[in-house]
């Protein structure tokens, strides 16, 4: 931000933008000159003094808040522990309940098996392991990391950050964070990204359908005919 919004800096930088197309420049510079004026202006080289201040601030607290989402995800995956007896572990090889006794061993559990939401132990237990229920307890316990009300949920952050996203976006003169985001992409608007989205969505969907149609004979085998066909079952 020091550099970014440093005045003295500024005038240089545009006093080559301005002049650009006068300074026999080929194709490649003309669009490194156009692309660096842009990074100075979209991290608010152009307001006023006052307003260069607030933005300062919302970027240090924006770059907290990221700390923050991070440290309390890798505390909810570090502290889970799924402890699972043999018998339940049909289907699973040999080598995953390896490391998940070692695992187990080492958490002081030496008769039963551990399974944590690092993806190397999840993983395999979510593709392998043929009871439904300990695949829907580890699912949905890494779904719900930071969402479990304890000292390491995210909610607050979240709600925290979205707000400074659109304070930042509308001291940049932009409707919102979206706007402010893809106007420097290809995209160029939120609404090219919602049409590429759709575009890709409903082709996507018919073919996951189509998927689904081939797994039903082996989730109906296993799990019977009124079963409903679940997320943790794919």
């Amino acid at each position: 931000d020091a550099i970014l919004m440093n005045e003295r800096l500024f005038e240089r930088v545009k006093a080559v933008y301005d002049t650009r197309n006068s300074l026999d420049l080929d194709p490649d510079q003309i669009r490194l000159t156009e692309k660096i004026y842009d990074d100075f202006v979209r991290s608010g080289a152009l307001l006023s003094t006052g307003d260069k201040s607030r933005l300062m601030q919302i970027n240090e607290e924006l770059s907290a808040l990221g700390v923050d989402f991070g440290r309390n995800l890798l505390a909810e995956t570090n502290a889970y522990q799924l402890f699972v007896k043999r018998d339940r572990l049909k289907g699973v090889p040999s080598s995953v309940m390896e490391t998940a006794a070692a695992e187990a061993r080492a958490a002081g559990r030496g008769d039963e098996f551990l399974f944590t939401l690092q993806k190397s132990s999840m993983l395999p237990l979510l593709t392998y392991c043929k009871d439904r229920e300990l695949r829907e307890e580890i699912y949905k316990a890494y779904l719900k990391r930071g969402d479990n009300n304890n000292e390491n949920d995210n909610k607050a952050v979240i709600a925290k950050m979205v707000s400074l996203r659109y304070q930042k976006a509308k001291l940049l003169g932009y409707d919102s964070y979206a706007h402010y985001v893809t106007a420097d992409e290809m995209a160029k608007t939120p609404e090219a990204v919602y049409e590429l989205l759709e575009g890709v969505w409903t082709p996507a969907l018919e073919q996951a359908k189509r998927e689904m149609e081939r797994m039903m004979p082996m989730f109906e085998k296993d799990c019977g005919k009124d079963a409903k066909f679940e997320s943790w079952d794919w």
